[in-house]
């Protein structure tokens, strides 16, 4: 075992032994060029599952006018494909192990394009689009976290800054040219014709994985290959039971309907019984390896940062583009400029990040730098939104939070990931990755809840004040009724068209004020962030740890 980790004291669980014996010989086989290639091509299909995750949000406003559903509803197409990629994470070390690591990859694309071309056809059907949602997720799931953990396993040392690097180009690349591409297919087109963008796409990466990922396992296969039935069971139980009642639950009114405090309860016993079987010594193959987990200080250190982290990221990409199309009536395309925008500074910011700020600050200072940048960019939102904010300055805003979060995302993952060993960079970065899209789910469910609950407040006191007493109010009608009877015709009726134009306005400030809350929220995030980073103090030293394999 020194071949692997020096400065590793205790001793290995079997399934550790197993892993670090069996890691290297094919990996060794590899030249360079090889190892390119493999992360190319299982980059493509990477880039294609983040940029559409990033996108859809894009299509939301369009998506709730087709299938008649409500923004609790329309919520609910981002938060099942959230599930069934966590569902996905929960699952993807051991379908690797049997699989291998190409059918496993096969496989994950096939469900991601059934489930994409799913969404294609449910045009008018809100029940088969989430349905379709919850298994393009679970196809999706699998490729970040597989791509990472190869990337690391096949470049070792100085080699993994500049294969990171190039893996970042090739994300941010498409996820910059994404979000205008759906937008201008739903203008033109239909919203759910943009879900066939990512065929082309799919097909060239899987061409590729086919022809230079290796068959056969990157780890040594056990004769008896063991299913944590119950482990995947209790956790997706809890998961799936948290999720539906956090969503309903400020509708339900929380504890007064029974439905919810069942389901709350189911949530608690299912996740009290997932951390006991997964902690159990003699269960042979759990789930998130918890017990190897918890010898990780940085990691354990590292979990409220991860996941507050995930929810303002989920939070900050579902409220922008709902402020752009429902307030400033941007279209879907224009809107997909601005997240455009955002993943431009999103991938600048941890290029630069990569290369420049986290070798001299460490994983703490750069989430601390992340934090107070974040927290200025969204008070920053706060005092320029508007209903008629200039486009420059939006575009400029957005882009500085998306390099704002950028700088988190790069900070919380060193924090989390930079002390595991190579046999344990598949649990420590699968765990991150779950916990930070379990935070980006609780980010956009409680965005959801804050936002109907701060639009009535807001539309009720708006109400309140602007009665028929008030000289502001009457003044204000009797323009629309001047504006109406010059422009509108024989046949209109100003006094009616005035108090209609007047109750647009009324809705249009309300969610202008309730997008404001909630991005107050996201500014006290990030101060509760520099306060976790306080209170953990995470340490980020280097560990030493030797190249599996030669270089070529």
């Amino acid at each position: 075992m020194s071949s692997f980790v020096t400065g590793r004291t205790g001793s290995l669980e079997p399934w550790e032994e197993e892993y670090a014996r069996g890691l290297s010989p094919l990996l060794a086989s590899l030249s360079h060029g090889q190892r390119l290639m493999i992360l190319f091509s299982i980059g493509l299909v990477t880039a294609i599952e983040v940029s559409n995750r990033l996108s859809i949000n894009v299509l939301l406003p369009d998506l709730q006018g087709n299938v008649a559903g409500s923004s609790d509803q329309v919520s609910w197409v981002i938060i099942l494909y959230n599930l069934g990629f966590l569902c996905s994470l929960a699952v993807s070390y051991w379908m690797t192990r049997v699989l291998g690591a190409r059918r496993h990859l096969f496989l994950s694309i096939a469900l991601y394009a059934s489930g994409a071309f799913g969404c294609f056809l449910s045009a008018h059907s809100l029940g088969s689009l989430l349905v379709s949602r919850a298994i393009m997720g679970f196809g999706g799931g699998a490729f970040l976290v597989r791509t990472v953990i190869l990337l690391k396993l096949m470049f070792p040392g100085k080699a993994r800054v500049a294969a990171l690097s190039w893996l970042y180009v090739e994300l941010y690349c498409f996820a910059v040219a994404y979000p205008t591409a759906m937008g201008w297919i739903s203008d033109t087109l239909r919203w759910n014709y943009a879900f066939l963008l990512d065929f082309p796409f799919l097909a060239i990466g899987s061409f590729l994985i086919w022809k230079y990922l290796p068959p056969g396992f990157f780890f040594l296969r056990s004769e008896k290959s063991y299913v944590d039935a119950w482990g995947a069971g209790l956790l997706i139980a809890a998961l799936g039971s948290m999720q539906i009642a956090l969503s309903r639950g400020e509708r339900d009114l929380w504890f007064q309907s029974p439905f919810i405090s069942a389901f709350l309860v189911v949530a608690l016993v299912c996740f009290a019984g997932f951390l006991w079987w997964d902690w159990r010594a003699d269960n042979p193959a759990p789930v998130l390896h918890l017990r190897t987990l918890w010898r990780q200080a940085p990691l354990r250190a590292s979990l409220a940062i991860t996941t507050v982290v995930g929810a303002m990221l989920g939070a900050g990409l579902f409220v922008l583009p709902q402020y752009l199309r429902n307030v400033q009536d941007y279209s879907a395309a224009q809107t997909g400029g601005f997240v455009s925008a955002y993943t431009a500074g999103l991938g600048i910011g941890m290029l630069l990040g990569l290369r420049y700020a986290l070798p001299r600050l460490g994983g703490p200072k750069m989430v601390a730098l992340g934090a107070c940048m974040m927290c200025a960019a969204c008070i920053n939102f706060i005092y320029i939104w508007t209903p008629s904010t200039p486009t420059w300055l939006l575009a400029l805003s957005t882009f500085l939070q998306g390099f704002s979060m950028g700088q988190l995302l790069l900070g919380a993952s060193s924090i989390s990931t930079s002390q595991a060993t190579v046999f344990e960079q598949n649990d420590v970065s699968t765990s991150y990755f779950f916990v930070r899209q379990l935070g980006n789910t609780f980010g956009v469910t409680a965005a959801t809840v804050l936002f109907d609950r701060r639009q009535t407040l807001h539309s009720a006191r708006l109400v309140d004040v602007a009665n028929r007493l008030d000289p502001t109010t009457q003044s204000t009608l009797a323009q629309y009724s001047t504006l109406i009877a010059r422009n509108g015709g024989a046949s209109s009726d100003p006094s009616l068209g005035a108090v209609q134009i007047f109750q647009s306005n009324v809705i249009t400030q309300s969610r202008l004020l309730a997008y404001i809350d909630i991005y107050f929220g996201l500014a006290v995030l990030s101060v509760a962030v520099l306060c976790l980073i306080l209170l953990t103090r995470p340490q980020t030293a280097p560990v030493s740890v030797q190249p599996i394999f030669p270089e070529s």
